[in-house]
Protein backbone atom coordinates (compact mmCIF):
# COMPACT_ATOMS: atom_id res chain seq x y z
CA UNK A 1 0.00 0.00 0.00
CA UNK A 2 3.46 2.36 1.16
CA UNK A 3 4.57 1.28 -2.34
CA UNK A 4 1.58 2.23 -4.26
CA UNK A 5 0.96 5.42 -2.69
CA UNK A 6 4.73 6.62 -3.12
CA UNK A 7 4.18 5.80 -7.06
CA UNK A 8 0.98 7.43 -7.23
CA UNK A 9 2.37 10.62 -5.50
CA UNK A 10 5.70 10.52 -8.23
CA UNK A 11 3.60 10.02 -11.11
CA UNK A 12 1.71 13.40 -10.03
CA UNK A 13 4.57 15.25 -9.04
CA UNK A 14 6.27 13.94 -12.65
CA UNK A 15 3.11 15.43 -14.58
CA UNK A 16 3.57 18.57 -12.68
CA UNK A 17 6.66 18.94 -13.85
CA UNK A 18 5.39 18.06 -17.59
CA UNK A 19 3.08 20.48 -17.26
CA UNK A 20 5.42 23.55 -15.87
CA UNK A 21 8.41 22.59 -18.62
CA UNK A 22 5.78 22.89 -21.44
CA UNK A 23 3.85 26.33 -20.08
CA UNK A 24 7.54 27.69 -19.94
CA UNK A 25 8.00 26.89 -23.30
CA UNK A 26 4.84 28.23 -24.54
CA UNK A 27 5.54 31.18 -22.69
CA UNK A 28 8.93 31.77 -23.93
CA UNK A 29 7.91 31.03 -27.56
CA UNK A 30 4.72 33.66 -27.46
CA UNK A 31 7.23 36.26 -25.94
CA UNK A 32 10.06 35.93 -28.36
CA UNK A 33 11.74 38.34 -30.14
CA UNK A 34 11.39 39.06 -34.07
CA UNK A 35 13.14 40.37 -36.50
CA UNK A 36 11.49 43.43 -37.89
CA UNK A 37 11.36 43.67 -41.84
CA UNK A 38 12.47 46.47 -43.65
CA UNK A 39 9.10 48.18 -45.37
CA UNK A 40 10.57 51.54 -46.62
CA UNK A 41 10.14 51.44 -50.34
CA UNK A 42 7.30 49.29 -50.51
CA UNK A 43 3.58 50.29 -51.21
CA UNK A 44 1.92 50.66 -48.08
CA UNK A 45 -0.84 47.85 -49.12
CA UNK A 46 1.76 45.21 -50.05
CA UNK A 47 3.77 45.81 -46.74
CA UNK A 48 0.39 45.55 -44.33
CA UNK A 49 -0.69 42.63 -46.22
CA UNK A 50 2.96 41.35 -45.35
CA UNK A 51 3.04 42.23 -41.96
CA UNK A 52 0.29 41.23 -40.82
CA UNK A 53 1.04 37.45 -42.04
CA UNK A 54 4.12 37.88 -39.41
CA UNK A 55 1.78 39.06 -36.55
CA UNK A 56 2.43 43.04 -37.07
CA UNK A 57 1.00 45.85 -37.70
CA UNK A 58 1.24 48.80 -39.79
CA UNK A 59 -0.12 52.41 -38.83
CA UNK A 60 0.32 55.17 -41.12
CA UNK A 61 1.03 58.33 -39.22
CA UNK A 62 1.96 60.74 -41.81
CA UNK A 63 2.31 61.37 -45.59
CA UNK A 64 4.76 63.99 -47.32
CA UNK A 65 5.16 64.58 -51.32
CA UNK A 66 8.19 64.01 -52.86
CA UNK A 67 8.84 65.06 -56.38
CA UNK A 68 8.95 62.24 -58.87
CA UNK A 69 7.60 59.38 -56.35
CA UNK A 70 3.92 57.95 -56.51
CA UNK A 71 1.88 57.53 -53.96
CA UNK A 72 1.46 55.29 -51.18
CA UNK A 73 4.52 54.26 -50.43
CA UNK A 74 6.70 53.75 -47.65
CA UNK A 75 9.65 56.49 -47.06
CA UNK A 76 10.25 56.03 -43.33
CA UNK A 77 9.11 53.31 -40.67
CA UNK A 78 9.46 53.37 -36.51
CA UNK A 79 10.93 50.57 -35.21
CA UNK A 80 13.43 50.68 -37.89
CA UNK A 81 14.15 47.98 -39.61
CA UNK A 82 16.39 44.94 -37.63
CA UNK A 83 15.04 46.04 -34.52
CA UNK A 84 14.24 43.17 -32.20
CA UNK A 85 10.66 43.45 -31.46
CA UNK A 86 7.75 41.46 -30.01
CA UNK A 87 4.41 39.89 -32.02
CA UNK A 88 1.56 42.28 -32.63
CA UNK A 89 4.04 44.89 -32.52
CA UNK A 90 2.85 48.00 -34.28
CA UNK A 91 5.05 49.23 -36.96
CA UNK A 92 3.82 53.72 -37.56
CA UNK A 93 4.97 54.65 -41.11
CA UNK A 94 5.41 57.68 -43.52
CA UNK A 95 4.03 57.38 -46.87
CA UNK A 96 4.02 59.45 -50.21
CA UNK A 97 1.10 61.60 -51.29
CA UNK A 98 -0.09 61.81 -54.64
CA UNK A 99 -0.77 65.72 -54.85
CA UNK A 100 1.81 68.10 -54.81
CA UNK A 101 2.22 70.24 -52.05
CA UNK A 102 0.90 73.78 -52.92
CA UNK A 103 2.45 77.05 -51.68
CA UNK A 104 0.58 80.56 -51.80
CA UNK A 105 2.89 83.21 -54.05
CA UNK A 106 2.81 85.14 -50.84
CA UNK A 107 4.72 83.13 -48.55
CA UNK A 108 7.44 82.77 -51.15
CA UNK A 109 10.05 85.59 -51.13
CA UNK A 110 10.10 88.93 -52.05
CA UNK A 111 11.37 87.97 -55.93
CA UNK A 112 10.80 91.50 -58.19
CA UNK A 113 14.08 93.13 -58.42
CA UNK A 114 16.22 90.61 -56.57
CA UNK A 115 19.32 88.75 -57.75
CA UNK A 116 18.24 85.81 -59.47
CA UNK A 117 21.14 83.70 -58.37
CA UNK A 118 20.40 84.24 -54.70
CA UNK A 119 16.52 83.49 -55.09
CA UNK A 120 17.19 80.43 -57.39
CA UNK A 121 19.35 78.34 -54.39
CA UNK A 122 16.44 80.16 -51.69
CA UNK A 123 13.55 78.52 -54.11
CA UNK A 124 14.94 75.29 -54.88
CA UNK A 125 16.36 74.55 -51.20
CA UNK A 126 13.68 76.33 -49.42
CA UNK A 127 10.21 75.36 -50.93
CA UNK A 128 10.82 72.89 -53.66
CA UNK A 129 10.32 75.04 -56.86
CA UNK A 130 12.45 75.08 -59.83
CA UNK A 131 13.22 78.03 -61.50
CA UNK A 132 14.71 79.22 -65.28
CA UNK A 133 15.59 81.95 -67.48
CA UNK A 134 13.48 82.79 -70.21
CA UNK A 135 14.03 86.20 -71.60
CA UNK A 136 16.01 89.38 -70.65
CA UNK A 137 15.04 92.80 -70.50
CA UNK A 138 16.84 96.74 -70.35
CA UNK A 139 16.95 98.10 -66.69
CA UNK A 140 18.59 101.12 -65.19
CA UNK A 141 18.93 98.58 -62.32
CA UNK A 142 21.71 96.31 -61.81
CA UNK A 143 21.75 93.44 -64.40
CA UNK A 144 20.54 89.96 -63.63
CA UNK A 145 17.69 90.61 -61.63
CA UNK A 146 14.26 89.65 -61.72
CA UNK A 147 11.74 92.10 -63.72
CA UNK A 148 9.46 89.13 -63.81
CA UNK A 149 8.25 86.04 -62.92
CA UNK A 150 5.68 83.87 -64.89
CA UNK A 151 3.79 80.59 -63.74
CA UNK A 152 1.72 78.46 -66.24
CA UNK A 153 1.81 81.45 -68.88
CA UNK A 154 0.44 83.68 -66.70
CA UNK A 155 2.81 86.85 -65.34
CA UNK A 156 2.45 86.39 -61.32
CA UNK A 157 5.34 89.10 -60.41
CA UNK A 158 6.09 92.26 -62.02
CA UNK A 159 7.02 95.97 -61.28
CA UNK A 160 3.23 96.24 -60.58
CA UNK A 161 2.13 92.68 -60.10
CA UNK A 162 2.34 90.01 -57.43
CA UNK A 163 -0.53 87.94 -57.18
CA UNK A 164 0.00 86.38 -53.49
CA UNK A 165 -3.19 84.00 -54.09
CA UNK A 166 -2.02 82.15 -56.58
CA UNK A 167 -0.96 78.25 -55.47
CA UNK A 168 2.54 77.07 -56.30
CA UNK A 169 2.58 73.29 -56.69
CA UNK A 170 5.88 72.01 -55.18
CA UNK A 171 7.95 71.15 -57.74
CA UNK A 172 6.43 73.71 -59.87
CA UNK A 173 8.87 75.68 -62.19
CA UNK A 174 8.82 79.69 -62.32
CA UNK A 175 10.04 81.49 -65.32
CA UNK A 176 11.67 84.26 -64.87
CA UNK A 177 12.42 87.49 -67.44
CA UNK A 178 15.55 89.35 -65.82
CA UNK A 179 17.24 92.52 -66.11
CA UNK A 180 20.51 93.48 -68.60
CA UNK A 181 22.57 96.18 -68.24
CA UNK A 182 22.36 97.77 -71.73
CA UNK A 183 21.24 97.46 -75.42
CA UNK A 184 20.87 99.32 -78.84
CA UNK A 185 17.45 100.73 -79.11
CA UNK A 186 15.03 99.91 -82.16
CA UNK A 187 11.59 100.47 -83.35
CA UNK A 188 9.58 97.26 -82.36
CA UNK A 189 8.98 95.53 -85.91
CA UNK A 190 4.91 94.77 -86.86
CA UNK A 191 4.78 90.79 -86.91
CA UNK A 192 1.34 90.57 -87.09
CA UNK A 193 -0.06 88.61 -90.15
CA UNK A 194 3.52 86.98 -90.35
CA UNK A 195 4.50 82.78 -89.79
CA UNK A 196 5.55 81.80 -86.68
CA UNK A 197 8.57 81.11 -89.07
CA UNK A 198 9.14 84.22 -90.00
CA UNK A 199 8.95 86.13 -86.84
CA UNK A 200 11.79 83.69 -85.62
CA UNK A 201 14.24 84.41 -87.66
CA UNK A 202 13.57 88.30 -88.20
CA UNK A 203 13.37 88.75 -84.44
CA UNK A 204 16.82 86.47 -84.08
CA UNK A 205 18.61 89.08 -86.68
CA UNK A 206 17.26 91.77 -84.62
CA UNK A 207 18.60 90.11 -81.31
CA UNK A 208 15.19 90.02 -80.52
CA UNK A 209 13.91 87.11 -78.08
CA UNK A 210 10.14 84.63 -78.03
CA UNK A 211 9.08 84.74 -74.67
CA UNK A 212 5.15 83.64 -74.00
CA UNK A 213 3.67 82.45 -77.21
CA UNK A 214 0.04 82.62 -76.36
CA UNK A 215 -2.48 80.32 -78.43
CA UNK A 216 -6.26 80.91 -79.51
CA UNK A 217 -7.18 77.51 -79.74
CA UNK A 218 -6.98 76.90 -83.13
CA UNK A 219 -3.85 76.48 -83.59
CA UNK A 220 -2.83 72.71 -84.53
CA UNK A 221 0.68 73.06 -86.09
CA UNK A 222 2.14 76.11 -84.93
CA UNK A 223 4.90 75.97 -87.70
CA UNK A 224 2.47 77.13 -90.14
CA UNK A 225 0.24 79.55 -87.19
CA UNK A 226 0.18 83.50 -87.37
CA UNK A 227 1.01 85.92 -85.33
CA UNK A 228 -2.94 87.81 -84.84
CA UNK A 229 -0.98 90.51 -81.92
CA UNK A 230 2.02 91.16 -80.61
CA UNK A 231 3.68 92.99 -77.10
CA UNK A 232 5.26 95.07 -77.54
CA UNK A 233 3.25 97.02 -79.96
CA UNK A 234 4.93 97.96 -83.40
CA UNK A 235 7.02 101.00 -83.43
CA UNK A 236 7.58 101.16 -80.22
CA UNK A 237 10.88 101.33 -78.81
CA UNK A 238 12.81 98.22 -77.71
CA UNK A 239 16.28 97.28 -76.87
CA UNK A 240 18.34 94.02 -78.60
CA UNK A 241 17.71 91.20 -76.17
CA UNK A 242 14.05 92.24 -75.09
CA UNK A 243 11.78 89.58 -74.68
CA UNK A 244 8.68 89.72 -77.11
CA UNK A 245 5.32 88.04 -76.38
CA UNK A 246 3.12 86.77 -79.65
CA UNK A 247 -0.27 85.94 -79.87
CA UNK A 248 -1.12 83.10 -82.67
CA UNK A 249 -3.91 81.96 -84.55
CA UNK A 250 -3.89 78.77 -87.26
CA UNK A 251 -5.24 80.99 -89.87
CA UNK A 252 -4.04 84.01 -91.17
CA UNK A 253 -6.24 86.67 -90.62
CA UNK A 254 -8.89 87.75 -92.76
CA UNK A 255 -7.67 91.71 -92.72
CA UNK A 256 -4.01 91.04 -93.18
CA UNK A 257 -4.15 92.38 -96.77
CA UNK A 258 -4.67 95.73 -95.05
CA UNK A 259 -1.44 95.92 -93.54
Amino acid sequence: MLWRNLGLVALFLLGVLLMVMLFLRWYTHHGQSLVLPDYTGQVVEVAARDAQEKSFQIRVVDSVFLVGKEGGIIVDQNPKADSQVKQKRKIYVTVTKEAADKIPLGRLPVLYGKSYDRKQKELKQGFEINTKIVGRKYDAGAPDHILEVIYKGETVVSSDVRMDDVLIEKGGMLEMILSKESGGSLDMPNLICKSYDEVLFQLQTLNLVVGEEEQDGTVNNIDAAYIYDQEPSPESRVYTGDTIKIYLTQNRPDDCDEN
